[in-house]
């Protein structure tokens, strides 16, 4: 009786750390849905009492300027790279943590569940 308890809560610490790397994969897949927007999609800026429409980071119409040249001082402050970068590293650790915590949990719930079958096929050797 006390191994069942044992291995209940031996399982649902696994499936607790799984959904907890669930969740941090989830939100640094977030992130770097927000950093594609960011960098893909073309946005506006407030530049004194009008809206300026600027390209995006990636595709911008010049070839032979830099994107500050191309669409001006103002776009070019408004998303930095330097700012965009630094949120990617934020995500970073947030990913390879997630990762490894569901793996774990995946890995210590198949090897229970591996464990109650060999016990359960040793107490009775006939069924299969």
């Amino acid at each position: 009786m006390r191994a069942l308890v044992y291995d209940t809560a031996f399982r649902a610490r696994a499936s607790h750390k799984q959904a907890w790397g669930f969740g941090l994969i989830a939100a640094a897949s977030g992130i770097w849905l927000w950093l594609a927007c960011q960098v893909l999609l073309p946005y506006s800026v407030e530049h004194g009492r009008n809206d300026r429409e600027c390209a995006s980071r990636v595709f911008y119409e010049s070839t032979r300027e830099s994107y500050a040249e191309a669409e001006g001082t103002s776009c070019a402050m408004e998303r930095d790279w330097a700012d965009l970068l630094a949120v990617l590293l934020f995500s970073l650790p947030l990913a390879v943590v997630g990762t490894v915590l569901y793996t774990s949990g995946a890995t210590d719930n198949r090897l229970s569940r591996h464990v109650a079958e060999v016990n359960r096929l040793t107490q009775f050797p006939g069924s299969s």
